[in-house]
């Protein structure tokens, strides 16, 4: 029976991850930060999960974790500073434990670096002190580490805006008046596209690099189903609720860094993601697992997605 250690084991990527993975038969050690919250998600009661507690940065808690497994769910916190020594740790235990096989989870375009790599992109702001480029530098930087490490078999998957984007509580750093008055609020001009990727879909593809090794090491794939303008995610949101979902541009004035994904939407505004929709489009011939729509994700999680948008009456 196959052992996987999960980093960062209460995020939802790791959480669809271990989801799958234990619909395989295999045993997960999952790593979490706190036990007292991992005793509030059910699927981490599994009898098939042991967990352990510790920081992804301790080499004693990971090393402890690691040990007796065949393969690793390498998922990082998306913050510059602190994503590297979190793959550095999780990478140099897992490897002194003998594990074989990582799948890391890193966001699309990573390896497309002109299309991050430039003023435009520099002058982005995701907090105060950190631009969209400082991002993308750090999740290259990860899947640099990943590919030299010298695992027998590595495989990045590269998410774009995952539907969990729409439901609380990560809609209040995305679209933060979604929750309040049912307004999906952004910085996209009415062309502009982004790509969007179902939760599950990223635990589906990581169980099955796991479960064959051979035909998914060494690969990097665009794990997006569709690149859908803001007017398109509003009526998807209004079909799934059934209720009034309004859009909302704002002017760039407006943009508060401190939301993190509206940093996409400014950006989204200066790329064609044309290409990279062909790649997941290959990737999904390759593999032969279909990706999941916007809506069917939002769908099967309705009753999340109608906790974050409110009824608005009319007057």
């Amino acid at each position: 029976m196959a052992t996987y250690f999960v980093s960062q084991a209460t995020g939802h990527q790791s959480l669809a991850t271990i989801t799958h993975l234990l619909k395989t038969g295999a045993k997960i050690h999952a790593l979490v930060r706190s036990l007292e919250k991992a005793k509030t998600i059910p699927i981490l009661h599994d009898t098939g999960v042991t967990l352990f507690e510790g920081e992804s940065v301790d080499p004693d808690a990971v090393y402890k974790a690691a040990q007796g497994c065949q393969g690793v769910f390498l998922n990082t916190v998306p913050i510059p500073g602190l994503e590297i020594p979190q793959a550095r740790t999780i990478i140099e235990e897992s490897q002194k434990a003998g594990i074989k096989s990582i799948v890391t989870s890193t966001v699309f375009c990573t390896g497309t670096p002109n299309f991050w790599d430039d003023d435009a992109t520099k002058s982005i702001k995701v907090t105060d002190e950190v631009s969209l480029y400082d991002y993308f530098r750090s999740k290259q930087d990860v899947e640099n580490l990943v590919r030299i490490a010298g695992f027998e078999n590595w495989t990045v998957l590269r998410p774009g805006v995952i539907h969990i984007a729409y439901m609380m509580p990560h809609v209040m750093a995305n679209f933060p008046k979604l929750h309040h008055n049912a307004e999906l609020n952004h910085f996209c001009e009415p062309d502009a596209r982004i790509a969007q990727t179902d939760c599950d879909d990223i635990g589906k593809y990581a169980a099955a690099a796991f479960q064959n090794p051979a035909k998914f090491s060494s690969e990097s794939i665009e794990l997006v189903s569709e690149n859908m303008t803001q007017k398109e995610v509003t009526q998807t949101l209004a079909r799934v609720t059934g209720r009034k979902v309004v859009s909302k541009q704002y002017g760039v004035e407006e943009y508060d860094p401190n939301v993190f994904g509206a940093a996409f939407h400014l950006w989204s505004n200066i790329r064609d993601f044309t290409e990279v929709m062909k790649k997941a489009e290959a990737a999904q011939a390759k593999f032969g697992i279909p990706f999941t729509s916007l809506e069917d994700a939002l769908t099967r999680d309705r009753e999340q997605v109608l906790e974050c948008i409110p009824v608005i009456l009319e007057n």
